[in-house]
């Protein structure tokens, strides 16, 4: 493991005489992300930790030091910044930091360049832009939900309609094609979810999915149209990206717009599944958009935030995280904290915003409006068109794919009112 002092990096400790905790213990597939989260954030909530590939990081885990950090210009996400090229990830690649490590797009980039490719977006993905998706996210979480209602074995949240309604929204918000969109779907989950980033079978997919967009761009360049894709590509014409900033950031807001929606309803789901009053909160439009929040904060879809890498010593209370050291904002500890949440791991619907699941600051979620209309739109349909869904499994059977960008259900099958009584008799 290594990490960077003022002089240039320093080798840490190995990972077995490693003086810090371990981030993650046990299956992966099985972490309980908030007991973990809240034991470290119980001893420290500014501290050094093992991270998954041997990475030593500081993580945050509070909510004042969080909002702090998420603000703070000496936290960059951008790692060409630091002085010396051999600090951030120590001249290594680690799992998770894909993000960081590839491409030129608003995850990786500060200052004027995040400023200029944000402008560039700001009014595609506005409140109102987001708004006018609204019949086409009914309509398809209608037909999704007609095919769940035939289905004979129980259908899975997950597959059957939480990304299939992320895929087909984002993909035609962009400007997708219809052939290109589930290769497009298998090859950047494959990505984002790989394990070490030097595996010879990551960078073949990795090729194929960068691939797969340039002949996504070219094809839109010869055949333009409504669409988001086709503005990006124009932005390009007019000098204001480059074309490695036009393929990242299109790749970006399709992985971004896909992986973190789907785990938002199918979580969501869940959480209304143990508590028959969020059932009753979430088919009325009086309380829905407020359940949507509290939802965003207990699930958080992005556990924690993109690398962030010290400029300088940044002071957060009682410690400092010192120039060059690599440092994780862990957004669901920070949702999740008793001094800002009384009573964080329950949903109250008369709670004041103040999650920070879509960030803080400049580099705040441009897409939040569409995912709190999909996710609203998306559980509003789904218990109302089934008031007795209920899982087909034992929900301690569940299994969780991805940790830190995000922490998504593999499968959720579900039993509805029209499939439940074959199912049982």
């Amino acid at each position: 493991m290594l990490t960077a002092g003022h002089q240039g990096p320093q080798r840490s400790p190995t990972a077995s005489s490693c003086p810090y905790a371990r981030l993650v213990t046990g299956d992966p597939s099985t972490w309980d992300m908030t007991t973990a989260f809240r034991r470290l954030r119980e001893r420290a909530p500014v501290q050094q930790v093992v991270l998954p590939g041997e990475l030593v990081a500081w993580l945050i885990t509070d909510a004042a030091h969080a909002r702090q950090a998420l603000t703070d210009t000496r936290l960059a996400h951008d790692m060409r910044r630091l002085p010396d090229p051999r600090q951030g990830f120590g001249g290594r690649r680690y799992p998770d930091d894909l993000f960081s490590a590839q491409g030129r797009h608003l995850l990786n980039s500060d200052g004027p360049d995040h400023h200029r490719l944000r402008k560039v977006l700001a009014p595609l993905l506005s409140r109102t832009a987001a708004k006018r998706w609204k019949p086409f996210i009914a309509r398809t979480c209608a037909g999704l939900l007609d095919t769940m209602a035939a289905a004979v074995a129980p259908p899975d949240l997950v597959a059957d309609y939480a990304r299939p309604l992320a895929l087909r929204t984002t993909a035609t918000i962009l400007g997708i094609p219809d052939a290109a969109q589930q290769q497009l779907s298998s090859l950047t989950r494959a990505t984002v979810r790989a394990g070490h980033p030097d595996d010879s079978t990551v960078r073949r997919q990795r090729s194929e999915l960068f691939g797969l967009w340039a002949r996504i761009i070219s094809d839109k360049r010869r055949k333009p149209g409504d669409d988001l894709l086709t503005r990006l590509t124009l932005a390009h014409g007019q000098g204001h990206l480059s074309a490695e900033e036009l393929v990242s950031v299109a790749w970006g807001l399709f992985s971004g717009g896909v992986s973190p929606t789907t785990t938002l309803i199918a979580s969501g789901a869940i959480e209304i599944l143990r508590d028959p009053e969020l059932r009753d909160a979430v088919r009325s439009e009086a309380t829905a958009s407020r359940l949507i929040e509290e939802l965003l904060r207990i699930t958080s879809p992005f556990p924690a935030s993109v690398w962030r890498f010290a400029l300088a010593d940044v002071p957060l209370g009682d410690t400092a995280i010192p120039q060059g050291a690599v440092a994780l904002i862990a957004l669901a500890a920070a949702n999740r904290d008793p001094a800002v949440h009384p009573e964080p791991d329950t949903a109250r619907l008369n709670r004041q915003r103040g999650h920070l699941s879509f960030g803080l600051g400049p580099h705040y979620c441009p897409g939040a409006p569409l995912a709190r209309l999909q996710a609203s739109t998306a559980l509003t349909a789904l218990f109302r068109r089934f008031p007795g869904l209920r899982l087909a499994v034992p929900e301690t059977s569940l299994r969780r794919q991805g940790v830190l960008i995000e922490s998504g259900y593999e499968q959720v099958p579900v039993h509805t009112s029209s499939n439940a009584t074959e199912a049982e008799a």
